[in-house]
């Protein structure tokens, strides 16, 4: 399984996580070996080495492709197992180690898993019972013991594993929960569109982006007149109907890094990226002298009024917004259904319109 599936946000997470619990695990357990090594009577160096390398291949394989992280505790393990056994075995502290990576096993693994791991270290221990009782040596004390550790480590394992997956499923709930609500937040009910918190929010990114690239940027507001009497003629619902065909309508007709949303009642607002005046009236004027009207409609009275603002390379984004706002309430009063479009500085902007 990817670490992505396990929690981790990406591969470099895992990576970072893999180094700081791998030098704490080989931390540990060089301390222990060397308290271990100052009483040993008898050191089998072949297993002894053996098992660092194991233990060190593992980890690094593990590290290099995260797709076989299980190879870290499983050779974490195996090189417990033969580093004990070429201390000959001793009780300074090596057994309880070998908690260490069933534990991480039951925080980051499956429940197979540990399974797995649990399995293997009884049938270590079992065989070595079986092949020192076929030569009259007896096996010391503290490799039976490592049955009582590896229930324990089952019965840890389990609970912590229950915990941890519990842990996730609220995380992961309410993170869920929390990026529904902030759609919803963004969002305009009625239209399905970005409400005005939601153009607010990418209008901002739009000029930053603008005066990184010292690109021009457009804004549009249209207004659809004379919307109130066909709302009491027609019915609340029919103007619900009509607002979401015009901003589905909309949306389909302009650009992909255009961004439409509803700004308000009948009122909506285009931000037009990399676009100058007159390529922002081209756009602007198609949507509106083209309603998603129904022809039975057709006589309602129903038009637009428009207005598009430049952005000048200086001003804010309110102080943006209020130029195609003036400009808006320009074109309402010179008699409604035509757009009035707003010149900017091209000095100050630092390109040509």
């Amino acid at each position: 399984m990817h670490p992505t599936q396990r929690g981790y946000s990406d591969v470099s997470e895992y990576r970072h996580n893999q180094v700081r619990y791998g030098l704490a695990f080989v931390g540990i357990t060089a301390i222990c070996f060397a308290v271990t090594l100052v009483s040993a009577p008898q050191i089998d160096w072949a297993l002894y080495l053996a098992g660092w390398v194991l233990a060190l291949a593992c980890v690094g394989l593990a590290w290099l492709n995260p797709t076989l992280w299980l190879l870290a505790p499983f050779g974490a393990l195996g090189g417990a197992i033969l580093v004990r056994a070429g201390t000959d075995g001793l009780d300074a502290g090596i057994g309880p180690l070998l908690l260490i990576p069933m534990l991480a096993i039951a925080v980051y693994g499956s429940r197979r898993a540990l399974f797995i791991m649990v399995a293997a270290v009884a049938a270590a221990v079992i065989i070595a019972q079986v092949a020192t009782a076929d030569g009259g040596v007896e096996l010391n004390p503290i490799w039976r013991q490592d049955i009582v550790l590896a229930v324990m480590a089952t019965v840890l394992g389990i609970v912590i594993q229950d915990l941890v997956t519990r842990m996730r499923k609220e995380r992961n709930l309410a993170e869920e929960r929390g990026r529904i609500i902030e759609e919803l937040a963004l969002t305009d009910p009625l239209t399905g569109i970005d409400n005005r918190r939601g153009w607010e929010r990418m209008i901002q990114r739009a000029v930053g982006q603008a005066r990184r690239h010292r690109q021009p940027l457009s804004l549009a507001m249209l207004d659809l007149d004379h919307f109130k009497q066909y709302n009491d003629a027609h019915g609340h619902q029919a103007g619900d109907d009509f607002l979401r065909r015009v901003a589905l309508d909309w949306e389909e007709r302009t650009r992909i890094e255009d961004h439409i949303a509803r700004y308000g009642g009948e009122e909506f607002v285009i931000t037009l990226p990399n676009t100058d005046l007159e390529g922002a009236r081209v756009i602007v004027e198609r949507l509106r002298t083209d309603l998603p009207l129904p022809s039975e409609d057709r006589s309602s009275g129903i038009t637009c009024s428009a207005s598009i603002a430049e952005w000048d390379g200086a001003e804010t984004v309110r102080e943006l917004v209020a130029r195609a706002d003036q400009a808006l309430y320009q074109a309402k009063k010179e008699g409604r259904n035509r757009t009035v479009a707003v010149e900017s500085s091209a000095e100050r902007a630092g390109f040509s319109a």
